[in-house]
């Protein structure tokens, strides 16, 4: 019988996980043990992983959102352990499970994926040290996370989009630069965005790689120079439907490690935490095969 290990957010979604916590803790446990444990604090949930995959523990559930998956995934990458990882949807964007074909508004469904036998190996993107399953951001994304934290009125996808429609005609830009596979670095110069993608979506409804595999041993790094107020709202516009690739400002290559240089060490975000980078380079680079993850559709 597998050992199975469920670590929730009860934070997740606004509040979201909380309500799921019991129907997943009954389901999971009608098919056999199951120990639990809650997380109370940011980043809490990958001392929680490493914890159980340093046990032995054969197979982590998370419920949460992308936050919560990219912690468990980063305490078992700590323990370097093959331990499977299973994801419950409780967050507001959700977009790692969108990656992996799973079923974010059918909890029941999720569930059985958690405790059914198909698996398949999944990529895990580093930018730096900071361990990520969907997509690392610098830019105008980490700006609209951090604004989008203090909205509370809104849900979903709709906290992102208002908060980037609020903000895309002031945001600064930042000045950056990136070398592809060791190709010569282009030369900096003022842009919008740096999206390194595992995934094709991000803030609950952006398709900022509509091509993006989690499971092609490649990431993708979408550059986005900077443009005027009009153009800009035009590219938000067009992100959110997948159309923006063939736009002037936008570039997307596919890549197996990547060097970002900034003139500042810039914040960025991985899987919807933000993260404060202490030098002015990055490097990204994709662990290919990395993780097992309880399989989806896709």
């Amino acid at each position: 019988m597998t050992r199975r290990y469920l670590i929730a957010n009860p934070a997740a979604g606004r509040g979201r996980g909380a309500r799921l916590i019991g129907p997943v803790r009954e389901r999971l446990a009608a098919c056999g043990p199951c120990e639990a444990a809650l997380s109370t604090r940011s980043g809490h949930e990958r001392e929680l992983a490493r914890a159980a995959a340093a046990s032995g523990v054969e197979e982590i559930v998370a419920l949460g959102g992308d936050g919560t998956w990219s912690n468990v995934a980063r305490g078992i990458l700590d323990v370097g352990a093959d331990c499977r990882l299973a994801l419950i949807a409780g967050g507001t964007g959700n977009d790692f499970a969108f990656a992996a074909g799973l079923p974010t508004r059918d909890v029941a469904a999720m569930v059985e994926i958690a405790i059914g036998p198909t698996e398949r190996r999944i990529d895990v993107g580093l930018a730096g040290d900071v361990a990520f399953l969907n997509i690392a951001s610098f830019g105008f994304a980490p700006h609209v996370l951090a604004a989008s934290q203090r909205v509370s009125w809104l849900r979903g996808h709709a906290v992102y989009l208002v908060t980037a429609a609020r903000r895309i005609a002031s945001y600064p830009g930042l000045v950056a630069s990136a070398a592809i596979d060791g190709e010569t670095p282009t030369c900096q110069s003022r842009i919008l965005a740096i999206v390194v993608s595992n995934g094709p979506r991000f803030g609950g409804g952006f398709l900022v790689s509509p091509g993006a595999s989690i499971s092609d041993g490649v990431l993708e790094v979408v550059t986005v120079r900077d443009a005027s107020a009009l153009r800009r709202a035009r590219l938000l516009a067009a992100v959110t439907r997948g159309s923006h690739g063939h736009l002037e400002e936008v570039a997307i290559r596919k890549s197996l490690r990547a060097r970002l240089d900034f003139d500042a060490p810039p914040l960025f975000d991985a899987d919807g935490d933000l993260f404060q980078a202490d030098s002015r380079t990055i490097e990204v680079r994709v662990l290919p095969s990395r993780l097992r993850l309880a399989a989806g559709i896709r």
